[in-house]
């Protein structure tokens, strides 16, 4: 008897808990919220994933809702795709949401680009289903299409082992060889975009030409690298300049360092790179005795350890802007002849060794020529360029604005700024006030600077500035050149 009751006593507690009205669920009448109307993912090379976004749905009702079907407007051959509480799916059904609580939607693209068009923008929705009025959550996307380059064709590798000057070895393919791909040429240009995985190689002797417009983009662990003899001939314009970057195309890593790990370039024959924009790789351009390498009108952005380094090399640069590294941004090593005129070096770090340039030299060879004209070195910490080298026979500043207010000079001779033949005319920013340079907007990477700049304004040497008479920007500096890359911008700023 007792057995008896005690069954009953669960049996009528079991009932009253399964009859709990906060366990039951029911279709949703009321319109739900969204944390957005509209989601605009980020671009994507084609059948490449995209980062995941994430889309709220509110049930701000006091009611336990079942939605009955949450989809996507595409059905199964939408290039979207969801990812609810682990479970990734293009349709679900019949999803709880408890009063007063939230839905996490995951969304992220896996599409191809339209081969007609360079870049396609893809469209879909997310569609709620069950109630009487139908609600959904545009989804917006852009696809590149692009050639891919990679070292394998159907399985087959076409990888390459090439030895550095430091004897490090490196796997990569070679510019040239169709086993790689139909477009992998030594021609490269604006018809798509390239996405390159491992290392490029420019075969010895040859010449890697990238016409105007082009760009690439490269995977992580990727680059270029000039083998003994070999040239890059990159001529971009003003309107359609060159770009190589990193390929993870969200704004997240638009100024994150590191991403590829830049071009190299091993004794190369004659090259030029003429309005060229180089970001986010490790080294941006690393130079190893270079006989003639010339670099006009070009951006040098956010790269790991530095923009440009160049060991015994003879380098002509004009109209450069480098910017935000990790170490000195300019490296000039063991020897070399160096012409820098109309250029912007900055480095906006706070460590010792985060310098616009540094000159150094741990071998015999002296410098054969160092001149820097008409430019800026800018810093955070109280000095923009650092010398290594006792050797200052054959470096001279002329005309070239530079920050130093640790009064370093009274204790080392190679800092001495009142040596006229080192120092000629140059401007020392020596204070506070006049090593406050108002650019524009440098974490973006806008180095332009104010008409409230008087102390760079119109300080350019006449006579060199002729024969640059145009900026980075192709404004005329001919009757009266600022210092730098840019000439400064009108400004109402008091």
């Amino acid at each position: 008897m007792n057995t008896l009751r005690l069954m009953m006593f669960f049996i009528a507690l079991f009932s009253l808990v399964s009859c709990r009205t906060d366990l039951d669920f029911e279709p949703y009448t009321q319109p739900l919220r969204f944390s957005a109307d509209t989601v605009y993912l980020d671009p994507v090379f084609t059948e490449t994933q995209s980062s995941s976004h994430l889309v709220k749905i509110y049930n701000t009702s006091n009611k336990n809702i079942k939605i009955p079907q949450l989809t996507l407007g595409k059905g199964e051959q939408s290039y979207f795709n969801l990812l609810i509480e682990g479970v990734s799916a293009k349709k679900f059904t019949n999803i709880e949401l408890l009063a007063k609580d939230s839905l996490y939607v995951f969304v992220h693209t896996l599409g191809k680009a339209d081969t007609q068009a360079k870049d396609f923008i893809y469209v879909d929705q997310i569609r709620l289903l069950g109630n009487s009025q139908p609600q959904s959550i545009e989804l917006v996307t852009l696809i590149k299409d692009a050639y891919f380059l990679h070292p394998g064709k159907g399985g087959k590798q076409v990888l390459h082992t090439v030895q550095l000057d430091d004897k490090t070895t490196v796997d990569g393919f070679y510019f040239g060889d169709l086993e790689v791909h139909a477009a992998n040429s030594l021609t490269m240009n604006d018809t798509k975009p390239y996405v390159i995985y491992g290392y490029a190689i420019i075969p010895e002797n040859k010449i890697l030409t990238l016409q105007r417009g082009t760009q690439i983009y490269f995977h992580e662990n990727s680059g270029i690298i000039g083998l003994p003899g070999s040239a890059i001939d990159a001529e971009g314009t003003l309107d359609q300049p060159i770009l190589l970057r990193g390929n993870r195309l969200e704004p997240a890593y638009a100024y994150t360092a590191g991403q590829w790990s830049g071009i190299r370039m091993q004794n190369p024959s004659t090259s030029i790179l003429n309005h060229v924009t180089i970001e986010q790789a490790k080294i941006g351009l690393y130079l190893e005795n270079a006989t003639d390498f010339t670099i006009r009108n070009t951006k040098l952005f956010n790269h790991l350890y530095s923009a440009l380094y160049a060991s015994n090399s003879k380098v002509v640069g004009q109209n450069i802007i480098a910017a935000h590294t990790q170490n000195a941004t300019v490296v000039l090593r063991n020897g070399g002849d160096y012409t820098f005129q109309h250029c912007t070096f900055s480095n906006t770090g706070l460590r010792p060794d985060q310098t616009a340039l540094l000159v150094a030299n741990a071998t015999a060879t002296p410098f054969e020529h160092l001149t820097i004209q008409n430019s800026i070195l800018h810093t955070s910490i109280a000095q923009s360029f650092l010398f290594e080298t006792k050797d200052n026979a054959n470096i001279h500043f002329q005309s070239t604005a530079f920050k130093d207010t640790s009064k370093r000079n009274k204790t080392i001779e190679i800092y001495n700024y009142a040596n006229e033949s080192m120092y000629k005319n140059t401007i020392l920013l020596d204070t506070p006030t006049l090593a406050t340079i108002d650019f524009k907007n440098p974490k973006k990477n806008e180095f332009h600077y104010s008409s409230q700049m008087t102390q760079l304004i119109g300080k350019g040497d006449a006579e060199i500035a002729r024969t640059i008479a145009r900026d980075i920007d192709g404004k005329d500096r001919s009757k009266s050149a600022d210092l730098g890359a840019y000439q400064h911008i009108e400004t109402t700023k008091e």
